[in-house]
């Protein structure tokens, strides 16, 4: 006998009865015997307490899970399982178990840790007569179903848990959404055709009935009222189909009516033949439908048969096979039809997700009105628009429900994702939480985490300033601009002032958070260009605002508010707004909202460079580097050194662009004459104690520069408000000494900037050796290769034999690499080999 079957066949050697047990989800008799499993019926898998099921926040998770008297059916479908696909080999009978829920059959991965994630591998299994629940990973290795607070995997033979097999309710009541799996919408599938069905093919709207708990009103969907505006409900009717032999409600007809009480006109009402109530066998989704009271349309007079179980039958009329009513118990007359109910198609908004305005069309005092935050409505007048959160709600849909909150305080006009219904004869118009509402898409970038306010752009910031104008509420007083007098803020039709902008870390102000939606605003503080100081609080005894480089607890962090139009803004602090007093023109906080526009214009504060050759000068003199000490020097042409002078090709320096820090290019600047060589941030030319050697040797390599964790060799070229660039090294910003000066010819780096350069697109330097083929350049100077235009390509080196020597990839446009004297040839990937000369 095969080993795997033997294993399994000793599981089944222990025996113990299957209990019963009655309780408010399963039958009275609940325990179903093997030979009753059959394909279409699901059950229980109890093990104690708990049962077997599906995660419902995670659909793959096998769980034991507890159950409620009142759980929902879909909690309950997700615990209830199919065991079929009997196969009996060797004497071993085994299983498919499938969920209700999903269709997933209970499979592990086939291997000892298995977790308890459906997953390919085992899915057969062996229930046993004592309920252990048991499947084969390999030929020789088996695990079962244990219980022990949680669900795992036991490779023990007697650790597995004792499952019972029992059946559910048969008579499980459901609501309007269960009827259509999670939605009201749904179709009711007889089985067979019957005359007088007025439910088959349709798609049915039910609509939990307040009054009447348990019981529905039913209606087609599309198709919810008369021409007249009442609605239509379909119910029993008082006319009939003659049937031999019926009595009471017995060949009753079903139509699609209004609803109307009893009247000299109607000898009864029709209220409660228009209310149904629908039970479920939760065993196989079977079910049973009732309404609350039918005409005794076999009287001699028509009454109204009510206080009793009145259940949807069918009669058989010779051929044909009529849909009627019939009082239950001993009473019932014709057979039952087999009804069963699928899920319909709900009401969908075709623009899908995104932003919309939401407007009340009921009747009452708020009807035209948008709804705003809070469930509260607009201004009569007021209309949601593109630039402003106020009134724009965030729709979201998720398996056909919908979603919707508002972008200003996260107001859910829904409770999570529920089901909507459209108004008949209204276009965009849905009944949602009860009220009807016109729903518009609109034009709303919802990647704009800055809607409704100012949000500058990094290059802005960079390369831009901002008049700031006001326009007075005070009528005949023009748009006066915001500038600085004497420390004190004011407005002038003359005069103005460019600001500089300081951004704060960005807040979270509102937005649709539940459905993962954020509206940030962004505070700034202000500057003037080229002034010290920031807009802040008035001094104690003065009035309005100033600006203030010495009391950094005072300066002020403004919003910029949008109008509804976006183009302009409101300046706020606090609770308070910027605005002015027209008698002095001083700016001022107050309660009362003040037009603000922004105008930005082009001022960079600090420059940006193309990476290329330049000359930095001033008065004549140009920033070189000695190339036997390697200390940086203002020197004109023709200037001495030691054994040489300083020519053209020594004023010609690489200035290659590396990272942008707060807002500002920062560039590596070199010496390329006598191999690449970098200025750096040392406090003067006499070094401070750093020894030459490593000044010259360790510093100065390239590699270290370029990947030293706040390199000293980058620097940043300031604008200066008389002309020229202040040379600023971004290292020693932090040591208070950042502007490179001039001693003499001596280049120091100062507290305070002195020196504005001028910077000049140059030619580059030429060498003694050099070739040049296309674009591309190959130079030996010094000991070094030297290639230009070919950032990103690989660099290869070898010797006359073809010897490999180094290979890099060039990282800038001037790129050297050390070489040995001699022939050396310089392969570019994707050019060609080039020879040169190295001495």
């Amino acid at each position: 006998m095969n080993k795997k079957f033997t294993l399994l066949a000793a599981a089944l050697m222990t025996a113990s009865a299957f209990t019963a047990n009655a309780e408010g989800i399963v039958d009275a008799d609940t325990s179903v015997k093997a030979e009753e499993w059959t394909v279409g019926n699901y059950y229980y898998l109890k093990s104690g307490d708990v049962y077997l099921a599906l995660d419902g926040n995670k659909p793959d998770s096998v769980i034991v899970k507890s159950l409620a008297d009142d759980a929902t059916k879909a909690s309950i479908d997700s615990a209830l399982w199919q065991i079929a696909d009997k196969e009996t080999a060797l004497g071993v009978t085994t299983y498919k178990i499938t969920n209700k829920a999903t269709q997933d059959v209970l499979s592990f991965a086939a291997k000892a840790d298995a977790d308890m994630n459906l997953a390919s591998g085992v899915d057969k299994w062996v229930i046993s007569e004592d309920g252990k629940i048991s499947g084969f990973y390999d030929d020789e290795h088996s695990y079962s179903l244990k219980v022990d607070g949680k669900l795992s995997l036991t490779t023990e033979n007697d650790g597995g848990a004792t499952f019972t097999v029992k059946a559910p309710k048969k008579d499980f009541a459901v609501d309007a959404q269960q009827l259509g799996n999670g939605f009201s919408v749904f179709q009711l599938m007889f089985g067979d055709t019957y005359e007088g069905n007025i439910f088959e093919g349709k798609e049915l709207l039910a609509t939990d009935l307040k009054d009447d708990e348990g019981y529905v009103s039913l209606q087609f969907q599309g198709d919810l009222a008369w021409p007249d505006g009442k609605p239509k409900y379909l119910g029993v009717d008082t006319t009939k189909t003659e049937i031999a032999g019926a009595i009471g409600a017995y060949g009753a007809k079903f139509v699609a009516d209004s609803t109307y009480e009893s009247s000299t006109a109607h000898s009864v009402g029709n209220a409660d033949f228009q209310k149904f109530k629908f039970t479920v066998n939760l065993k196989n989704d079977s079910i049973a439908m009732f309404v609350k009271a039918a005409p005794n349309v076999n009287a001699e007079k028509l009454t109204e048969i009510t206080g009793k179980d009145i259940r949807v039958v069918y009669a058989q009329t010779g051929s044909t096979k009529v849909l009627t009513v019939s009082e239950t118990g001993d009473a019932l007359q014709g057979a039952l039809p087999k009804i069963t109910a699928k899920r319909g198609t709900p009401a969908t908004i075709p623009t899908g997700d995104g932003v919309y305005s939401l407007q009340k069309v009921s009747k009452g005092a708020d009807n035209g009105k948008y709804f705003a935050a809070g469930r509260e409505f607009m201004g009569k007048d007021s209309v949601p628009t593109a630039h402003q959160v106020r009134g724009q709600w965030l729709v979201k849909e998720k398996n056909g429900k919908y979603a919707i909150a508002d972008r200003e305080a996260d107001t859910e006009l829904t409770k999570g994702f529920a089901e909507i219904f459209e108004v008949q004869g209204m276009e965009d118009t849905y009944l949602i939480g009860g009220d009807s509402v016109k729903i518009k898409k609109m034009n709303v970038d919802l990647k704009n985490q800055y809607l409704g306010s100012f949000a500058a752009t990094e290059e802005e910031l960079v390369n831009k300033g901002f008049y700031l104008s006001l326009f007075s509420a005070t009528a005949g007083v023009p748009e006066l601009f915001m500038f600085a007098d004497d420390t004190i803020m004011k407005g002038s039709a003359e005069e103005l002032q460019l600001f500089k902008f300081f951004p704060k870390e960005a807040e979270v102000k509102a937005g649709a958070k539940s459905l993962g939606d954020t509206i940030k605003m962004i505070p700034y503080q202000l500057g003037i260009y080229f002034r010290n100081g920031k807009v802040a609080k008035a001094k104690d005894g003065e009035e309005g605002l100033r600006l203030s480089a010495s009391a950094p607890e005072s300066v002020l962090s403004f919003y910029f508010l949008s109008d509804a139009n976006g183009q302009f803004y409101s300046m706020k602090t606090g609770d308070k707004y910027v605005g002015i007093d027209v008698n002095t023109s001083k700016l001022q906080l107050t309660d009362t909202k003040t037009v603000v526009n922004i105008a930005p214009e082009d001022a960079p504060e600090y420059a940006s460079f193309e990476a290329g050759h330049k000359r930095i000068s001033v008065d004549g003199n140009s920033l070189v580097m000695n190339p036997l000490n390697r200390f940086a020097q203002m020197k004109a042409e023709g200037s001495e050194i030691t054994k040489a002078v300083y020519e053209k090709d020594n004023f010609s320096l690489w200035v290659e662009p590396d990272t942008v820090v707060a807002g500002k290019q920062l560039y590596f600047i070199s010496s390329v004459v006598d191999g690449t060589r970098y200025y750096l941030s040392f406090k003067d030319t006499t070094v401070n104690g750093i020894s030459a050697e490593a000044y010259k040797n360790a510093m100065f390599l390239p590699d270290t520069v370029k990947t030293v964790k706040d390199s000293p060799a980058l620097f940043a070229f300031k604008v200066n408000e008389h002309g020229g660039y202040i040379l600023e090294n971004q290292q020693q910003l932090k040591g208070g000494y950042p502007y490179v000066g001039i001693v003499g010819n001596s280049v120091v780096l100062e507290r305070f900037a002195s020196v504005a350069f001028e910077v000049q697109t140059t030619s580059a330097p030429t060498a003694n050796e050099e070739m040049n083929v296309s674009e591309i350049k190959v130079i030996s100077n010094d000991g070094q290769v030297i290639v230009t235009n070919a950032s990103g390509k690989m660099i290869t080196l070898s010797n006359i034999l073809g010897q490999t020597i180094g290979v890099r990839r060039a990282n800038s446009e001037y790129f050297s690499m050390p070489a040995t004297s001699g022939i050396v040839l310089v392969t570019v990937e994707g050019d060609t080999t080039y020879k040169v000369i190295v001495k």
